[in-house]
């Protein structure tokens, strides 16, 4: 493995406070300090991060220790979990596995199957759980603005398969079919309700239909627009390699507020070391991500 240089990351703090590890790409430097560090005086940086600041702490600590993690041990999720200390290192394996080039991990047929049992199974029971809730959202969206309800979308899958996603509409209906997602709740396509559906991720609930029908997968990468996967790298079509899904582990990012093409790493990385420990785990931190109202804007 390739050991990553420091120079290409930095560690500072999300708008919650809590420790985050993203490329160097995803920061900017606006000001530095020396602070006294074991003794000896070390620079940290102010960074600029998704529309936030931050104290960043010296990411060459950070780099040495997950130098080791990066050479193929399985991820099970666990440090998404438990224990602010490890989240860390957790969200910067992608980065680092990336700089050492690890390769592809193919999944059995056992986890293939148990996977799409537990699909359908939770798809089913959360369809009826959520039925009121879905149909007071509808309710608000036909009173909010002309159009219709659900919001159809073709999207591409697994295999390059293009299919239908659908979603409670969160957006006006004269709003382009296909462009660039709404990047914040200010975004003028967005609907008054839109942006309460789209903030607490209700908009999404219509695709557990997409699970029951095989197209998607609880957890998984999310799936693009065909004019977004025609400009795709070949490393980035790897993506496809696997069913797209309503949550995954870029939608729990500290870099949840970037374009999906652009932090292709998290799916990457979630492909390579997919389990089902690991998709409980995602699904898990997906409630609290969704309680703290930090859902798709």
């Amino acid at each position: 493995m390739n050991h990553p240089d420091s120079s290409h990351f930095a560690v500072a703090r999300d708008a919650a406070g809590e420790e985050i590890c993203l490329p160097q790409s995803n920061v900017r430097p606006v000001a530095s300090e020396p602070v006294a560090h074991h003794g000896a005086s070390q620079p940290r940086l102010f960074l600029a991060w998704s529309g936030g600041h931050g104290l960043a702490q010296d990411p060459a600590d950070w780099l040495a220790a997950v130098a080791g993690d990066a050479t193929g041990e399985p991820d099970h999720g666990l440090w998404l979990l438990f224990g602010a200390r490890s989240r860390p290192r957790g969200w910067l394996r992608p980065a680092a596995e990336k700089l050492g080039r690890a390769g592809a991990r193919a999944s059995s047929s056992a986890y293939e199957s148990a996977k799409r049992a537990v699909d359908v199974a939770m798809a089913s029971l959360l369809l009826m759980i959520t039925a009121p809730l879905t149909l007071a959202a509808l309710l608000l969206v036909r009173l909010d603005s002309p159009g219709p309800v659900f919001f159809r979308q073709k999207r591409i899958g697994r295999n390059r398969a293009p299919f239908l996603l659908w979603k409670i509409r969160s957006m006006y209906a004269d709003a382009p079919a296909y462009a660039l997602s709404p990047r914040s709740d200010s975004d003028p396509r967005v609907t008054r309700v839109g942006r309460l559906l789209r903030r607490a991720s209700i908009d999404e609930l219509p695709q557990l239909i997409n699970v029951l029908k095989g197209e998607m997968s609880l957890v998984g990468p999310r799936p693009e627009m065909p004019f977004i996967v025609e400009g795709y790298s070949p490393r980035e079509l790897e993506r496809l390699t696997v069913k797209p899904g309503i949550t995954g582990l870029w939608q729990i990012s500290p870099a949840r507020g970037r374009p999906i093409h652009e932090n292709v790493d998290y799916d990457l990385h979630y492909i390579r070391h997919r389990n089902l420990v690991l998709d409980a785990a995602i699904l898990l931190r997906t409630i609290t991500v969704v309680i703290r109202g930090v859902g798709a804007v």
